[in-house]
């Protein structure tokens, strides 16, 4: 009788997109070993999804930071029974594909939330103070003086979330804090609820037009892409600010991009752009006023490490026969065990 192969788990972690793995391979001490296998963070042709599948074999685990999870991939990996997300959004992952093939898909809701809500805030001050464009000009200059630089305050400003989850509930509590109003949309909890959490609730089309400051903190399902766009532009304040610290495809970059240029809108600082890895040709790059940064808003070590062991112990639990605690689908069937 030939013995079963070792159950192992596969981390997708590259020089650009890290995972804390002393947490991942405490959470399966004893239960699975950890081997990295280095995805690339964009959809596999079937040459390269034929030289990873070949590296993944076997495993029964998956903790998925960048790379694509796709039919075609998971037809080739018969032991799999559970994929970790590293974060929130699912979106890298046809979740679909996975109940239908009996693959358990986890996330790790409210890991990142702090450092999502700090990045979400410094955002707005850089956006409201001018800050990088300070910086880069008394390096780039070695030049003094504030009259180009004037900016203005936080205090007083209304900042409209649509979304108001937890990390919509921290950048309340913070922003308040500050001195601002906050009101919110979310199609998903009662007005009580949004009160409760400290905003004041409003229909859609008042929280773009009331918003000083329009920031998302919504998931991208088909209702949420390109919430964004031209229309709800038109309805926003005459130089208002918008944050983008959650998905990039609720925004439509075009329709930003023409808005910026037209000073319809004040200035946009995005985290995450509707590709990702983004499309260089993008009329974002070009557009005025715009702060861009690399989908950093879960980078910190705190954060990091809260994810990794999130992630690392719902696959154990997995693998172990147990319940997840934050599973994101509900396969009619289970594979292996």
């Amino acid at each position: 009788m030939t013995a079963a192969a070792p159950r192992w788990v596969a981390v997708t972690a590259t020089e650009d997109f890290p995972v804390t793995l002393a947490f991942v391979r405490k959470a399966l001490r004893g239960v699975a070993p950890v081997r990295v296998v280095p995805l690339p963070f964009r959809p596999l042709g079937k040459t390269l999804e034929k030289k990873f599948a070949k590296a993944l074999r076997g495993a029964e685990g998956i903790l998925l930071r960048p790379g694509y999870i796709t039919p075609s991939l998971l037809d080739r990996l018969p032991d799999l029974r559970v994929i970790g997300v590293h974060g929130a959004g699912v979106d890298q992952v046809d979740v679909e594909a996975c109940t239908e093939r009996g693959v358990l898909v986890t996330n790790t809701p409210g890991a990142n939330a702090d450092s999502v809500a700090e990045l979400t805030i410094g955002l707005m001050l850089s956006l409201f103070r001018r800050i990088p464009q300070s910086a880069a000009r008394v390096r780039a200059e070695r030049v003094w003086g504030e009259a180009r630089h004037t900016g203005r305050e936080l205090k007083g400003k209304t900042v409209g979330l649509a979304g108001i989850g937890q990390i919509g509930e921290r950048v309340t509590n913070i922003a308040k804090a500050f001195g601002m109003k906050v009101i919110a949309h979310d199609p998903g909890l009662s007005g009580k609820e949004i009160r409760a959490r400290g905003a004041r609730p409003v229909k859609l089309d008042a929280l773009l037009a009331g918003a000083d400051i329009l920031s998302l903190h919504a998931p991208h399902i088909p209702a949420t892409h390109h919430l964004i766009g031209p229309k709800a532009i038109a309805k926003m304040k005459k130089g208002a600010f918008l944050v983008n610290a959650a998905r990039g495809p609720l925004i439509d970059e075009r329709a930003l991009a023409r808005a910026l240029r037209s000073g319809r809108l004040g200035g946009a600082a995005l985290d995450v752009l509707e590709g990702e890895p983004p499309d260089p040709e993008s009329p974002i790059f070009g557009a005025p006023n715009v702060i861009l940064t690399p989908h950093m808003a879960g980078s910190t070590l705190e954060c990091l490490e809260a994810i990794a062991r999130t992630a690392g112990e719902d696959i154990a639990r997995v693998i172990q026969g147990k319940r997840a605690k934050y599973p994101v689908n509900k396969p009619a069937r289970k594979r292996g065990g």
